[in-house]
């Protein structure tokens, strides 16, 4: 089983009127997410999703309960495939930094990772309080 790490910006929710990670009921419809087609691969209905919000060190997680997929104009006139998660039981959750490779705003907003490297990142993580 893997782990879906979504990002959420409490800045882009202040500049941009999106959803506010403190509520999480607002949580239950993630959209807009950048997978590409590994990452796709890795994620099933039934994995957990973990969304963190880095700025005001939050973080819920849910199951996921359906993946559905759009495309959406870019700038230049593509069109660009976003996928949309459909969450239940979403939970506030320890905050834990999880590291992204090529830096925090380079990867769309997602990783994946497995369910026992998500679970070495949490336990190496200090308890905040």
């Amino acid at each position: 089983m893997n782990i879906i790490v979504l990002r959420h910006s409490a800045e882009k929710v202040k500049s941009e009127g999106k959803r506010d990670v403190v509520t999480a009921s607002q949580l239950e419809h993630a959209t807009g997410y950048a997978l590409n087609r590994s990452q796709l691969s890795l994620i099933k209905p039934n994995h957990t999703a973990y969304i963190i919000d880095r700025d005001n060190e939050l973080a819920f997680t849910g199951k996921i309960v359906s993946i559905s997929e759009r495309l959406v104009p870019r700038r230049n006139g593509s069109l660009e495939r976003r996928q949309d998660f459909v969450l239940n039981n979403v939970q506030s959750s320890h905050f834990v930094d999880v590291p992204f490779i090529k830096g925090w705003e380079t990867q769309r907003g997602v990783k994946v990772m497995s369910k026992v490297d998500f679970e070495n990142v949490l336990n190496s993580s200090p308890v905040r309080i």
